[in-house]
């Protein structure tokens, strides 16, 4: 393979880990073939940043969201600052601009929730278009645009492909990708597709390459870890607390023996899957004192309507289980209220579900319609912004005091043992 000049890129990401291991990867690749990544100042706006890359840099790639409507509207935000500079490929006057990450997946993947025109009509101040699993749509990206010569495919597979090095001793490990769950409100089954998991052999392979660039504590990522290794028959028919026995957990204990490292997380995990195996396995020493569970909703029917499969009783008994198991561990949960049709009472419910299982983290959202969702197609967004903000308003409230109350609780337990 042959080296080029060291031209330079710049990653702008948006979103979760799974965005954030996936700049890495395209980092890895890009460093691989000769690129050097142009270093970050301390940007007063983000007008300055952009501006700076552009002139700055050769490949300026932005990794997109579109988890809500804010994420996905960034991105066009960003297109109108892109627009202000005029391009001259020939004198390098301003960076190629490429396009990848969800929301580019949620027009050119399998389930598209739009078309790939909409898409461009509303991101033409982009250069280039591409999924951040599909590197030979990247590479000819590359190659349209100058960018490379020669460079060969052969040899190049993402699932095995080298990562950026950061110079910490954290690193998130992709476990699956994509998602198969489709709850009613959510954009990632289209966005990042079916849910495939990655052999054991290479996660254990990446892991190994980390270690030896001085990582000591992995995350271990999924859209629902608890399913990795499952066919889609085995998936839907597991329920929390059952006994099955989940190759997630077999998975789990083997990272967990691997003597260089000193701490193991996962995220996320879905609570209708959550087994006993699992909830045993949290005995482990490596493991985070640290758990995030997605609960969204306290009441029933609110939870039928976004297609959880389990209900708020059963979140609740999972999280005694495992505090049971784990004594001080830490839970940290995902909510959202307006959905469509949720009443007063049954947000109240949710209210309930906070103050009882005490989150020390919780990220709380307010509703919004994503496009080609059933929700979005099927359910009337009923609840008006003023109620959704005074929900999200009350709910936060209730969550800080509940924290508050816990550590105040906690505090008195160690000075009565002193």
């Amino acid at each position: 393979m042959s080296k080029l000049k060291k031209k330079k890129y710049y990653i702008k990401t948006f979103g979760c880990y799974a965005n954030e291991v996936d700049s890495d990867v395209i980092a890895g690749f890009l460093e691989d073939i000769g690129f050097k990544e142009l270093k970050a100042l301390n940007f007063k706006n983000e007008i300055e940043e952009i501006t700076y890359v552009l002139k700055n840099a050769d490949l300026f790639i932005v990794n997109s969201c579109s988890v809500r409507q804010k994420s996905e509207d960034k991105v066009y935000g960003l297109g109108r600052i892109i627009s202000n500079y005029k391009k001259d490929k020939e004198e390098g006057k301003r960076a190629c601009v490429f396009l990848t990450g969800c929301v580019v997946g949620s027009a050119l993947g399998e389930r598209k929730r739009y078309s790939f025109e909409e898409l461009k009509k509303k991101t033409r101040n982009y250069d280039y278009l591409f999924t951040s699993n599909d590197l030979k749509s990247f590479i000819r990206g590359l190659k349209e645009f100058n960018l490379i010569n020669g460079v060969e495919i052969d040899g190049h597979e993402v699932s095995n492909m080298k990562r950026r090095k950061r110079g910490n001793e954290h690193a998130f490990v992709n476990v699956s990708y994509g998602c198969d769950n489709f709850c009613s409100y959510c954009v990632v089954p289209y966005s990042r597709g079916g849910e495939v998991s990655r052999t054991k052999e290479d996660i254990l392979r990446e892991i190994e390459c980390l270690i030896k660039n001085g990582v000591k504590e992995v995350t271990l990522c999924g859209q629902n870890v608890n399913s990795w290794g499952l066919s889609k028959n085995e998936k839907t028919k597991i329920r929390a607390g059952s006994r099955k026995k989940l190759p997630f957990t077999s998975l789990l204990k083997e990272v967990c023996s691997i003597k260089e490292l000193n701490k193991v997380d996962f995220i996320s995990s879905n609570p209708f899957d959550f087994t006993r195996d699992l909830v045993t396995a949290l005995k482990e020493p490596k493991i985070s004192n640290y758990i995030h569970i997605a609960v969204q909703s306290g009441n029933n029917e609110i939870l039928k309507a976004m297609n959880r499969r389990y209900s708020a009783e059963e979140f609740i008994r999972l999280t005694e289980e495992i505090r049971k198991v784990r004594p001080g561990i830490e839970i940290g949960t995902d909510l959202i209220v307006g959905f469509p049709g949720e009443t007063k009472r049954q947000f109240m419910d949710t209210v309930k579900l906070v103050k009882k299982v005490g989150f020390a983290v919780a990220f709380i959202s307010m509703y919004s319609p994503r496009k080609g969702t059933y929700a979005q197609m099927n359910l009337k967004d009923d609840v008006s912004t003023k109620e959704k903000k005074w929900r999200h308003m009350y709910l936060t409230e209730v969550w800080k005091k509940t924290k508050e109350g816990k550590k105040e609780k906690k505090k008195g337990l160690h000075e009565k043992r002193k």
